[in-house]
């Protein structure tokens, strides 16, 4: 005989049954309405369900009841919203973001225990069938949740970092990694497949883009290429899947024509891409320029807008008559270094010797050969204060009376400016210059620019 508990589970369920392809629809269609940042749509659809009879009992019910918390935290999500300032204080309750989608979790997670029925012996058999649909949703969307507030941590984090001297891009990566393989659906539900998408979507393009960043770091041209490749292909998918929008056919505005109409996030992500493809088109600039003329060169760099490195660089080098400027990698201790530009995967690497341990990436005008020695002595002797990322390095060498201003870009990448006369730390010009363009090379800015502008 069942017991009181049990009799009263059974009584809210006994009207169920296996989710129809209705429901299926149902579910497909408010997704899909989440999954575009169709908020008032998704409501909408709830709204209409929930006065029928059927979307009112049974497990159906429970299940509809919590959707719309989804539509309104995804809207919110697409924002940025859980950047913004958090109204919460003395005997205030907590409505950030993040709350909302730790109480729609808890939701789901009672939508789920009240329809998981694993004890045969206490009631039939049928039941087990009849609620493993509806358990295995719920169960879904809160690995979806789960998710949501784990990225909301890290955007904080990438946030947070952004503002310090250098981006911890491997520890960011492993995060993101970590986030998508744990809260993957063993048995994906097909009606969720449209935020799921969405999801891997949007860790993808952060997964591809870290890496690049760090196959930058190391100065490898393929491999960064490929990955800058593979994100811009999947920020199009989404791209194109929110421009496809219904919604957004329906007038050309003033208001349409000067506001994107992408949701903050996106666009963020889009603006990570650009200055990380303006960072790529710097590091491998020699090997690029030789797949086209000078001019071609420089007006797909021009395309870059206010990233275009190369010709700020140019724009420097002649105003303030330095011998060159140039980006020095250090490959001291790399096993696997083969060098610049393209090289097929079976290539044996040699470990460089000397002076070609620390070979030029890039160099305007020219390339200073006889002022080498001294920057990989400056470069060796001077390697803390460079690896500080805080201040610029001035060296002046009496013998050859030149002068060398130095500042890392990343980990193995030295700023170098070459003058063939005595140069005073006092010049801001050449301080600022060094200093903001090995700063925009870390790109720890974008991060730090994450937090939406609410002015």
């Amino acid at each position: 005989m069942l017991s009181g508990a049990d009799d009263m589970l059974r009584n809210s369920v006994n009207a169920s049954h296996v989710m129809t392809d209705r429901e299926e629809s149902f579910l497909k269609d408010f997704f899909t309405h989440v999954a575009n940042l169709g908020s008032d749509k998704a409501k909408e659809l709830v709204e209409y369900e929930r006065e029928s009879k059927h979307g009112q009992s049974g497990p159906w019910g429970m299940l509809v009841t919590h959707l719309p918390q989804i539509a309104v935290a995804e809207r919110s999500y697409g924002d940025l919203g859980f950047l913004l300032t958090k109204n919460k204080g003395f005997l205030r309750k907590d409505n950030s973001l993040k709350s909302m989608y730790d109480s729609a979790r808890s939701d789901f997670r009672r939508v789920e225990e009240m329809t998981k029925f694993t004890n045969s012996d206490r009631l039939p058999s049928t039941f087990n069938n009849e609620m493993r649909t509806f358990t295995s949703v719920a169960n879904e969307l809160c690995l979806f949740l789960t998710a949501r507030i784990e990225l909301i941590d890290l955007y904080e984090k990438m946030h947070l970092m952004g503002s310090g001297k250098q981006m911890k891009y491997e520890e960011v990566l492993a995060q993101v990694e970590d986030i998508m393989e744990r809260n993957a659906p063993s048995v994906p539900q097909m009606c969720l497949t449209p935020i799921e998408n969405m999801l891997s979507l949007e860790c993808e393009i952060l997964i591809h883009l870290l890496r690049a960043q760090l196959e930058m770091q190391m100065w490898k041209f393929f491999p960064s290429l490929m990955l800058l490749h593979l994100a811009s292909t999947r920020l199009a998918a989404w791209e194109s899947k929110l421009q496809n929008r219904e919604s957004w056919k329906l007038g050309f505005g003033a208001t349409f024509l000067k506001t994107s109409q992408l949701p903050a996030l996106l666009q963020w992500l889009l603006k990570l891409k650009t200055v990380f493809l303006a960072k790529f088109s710097l590091y491998f600039y020699s090997t690029l320029v030789q797949q086209t003329s000078a001019p071609e060169m420089k007006t797909l760099c021009g395309k870059l807008q206010t990233n275009d490195y190369f010709h700020k660089i140019q724009n420097f080098q002649r105003r303030y008559d330095a011998v060159a400027v140039m980006l020095v990698f250090d490959a001291h201790g790399l096993e696997d270094f083969k060098g610049p530009g393209y090289h097929h995967p079976d290539k044996p690497a040699e470990s460089p010797q000397d002076l070609e341990c620390y070979p030029i990436a890039v160099s305007c005008p020219i390339k200073p050969l006889n002022h080498m020695p001294n920057v990989v002595k400056v470069i060796t002797e001077r390697a803390s204060e460079l690896a500080a990322m805080d201040k610029v390095v001035y060296y002046f060498s009496p013998k050859d009376q030149s002068t060398y201003v130095m500042a890392c870009t990343d980990p193995r990448m030295t700023l170098v400016v070459v003058f063939d006369s005595q140069k005073a730390e006092k010049d801001s010009h050449i301080t600022n210059f060094v200093s903001d363009l090995a700063l925009q090379l870390r790109c720890n800015k974008v991060f730090a620019n994450l937090k939406p502008n609410t002015k």
